[in-house]
């Protein structure tokens, strides 16, 4: 079998003369500025305990994320009913954001 010769003039097509210019600070994500638009309406919707457990977890409070033992620690209730809070949680959002 022959190795396949990549084109001299570009892959797969060739390059232009006029070069895009892209400004990457410019590009906006329009779901990171819905997430951040939203802000503490986002979180509205949860139980304190949900509230907690998500932004613990995942480090939205600006500390670094924890995991469900060390919130068990910090926390004293059951690892059980963290992750119940946590699943919960994340339906809620999920359901919050499809809308």
């Amino acid at each position: 079998m022959r190795p396949y010769l990549w084109p001299e003039d570009g892959w797969p097509y060739p390059d232009t003369k006029r070069a895009e210019i892209v400004d990457l600070d410019a590009m906006i994500d329009d779901d990171a500025m819905m997430l951040r638009n939203m802000g503490a309406r986002l979180f509205e919707f949860l139980d304190p305990l949900e509230r907690q457990v998500i932004t613990a977890h995942y480090g939205l409070d600006g500390t670094p994320p924890r995991t469900m033992k060390e919130l068990h620690h910090e926390t004293g209730l059951p690892r059980a009913e963290l992750r119940e809070a946590l699943a919960g949680g994340l339906a809620k959002l999920r359901t919050t954001l499809a809308e």
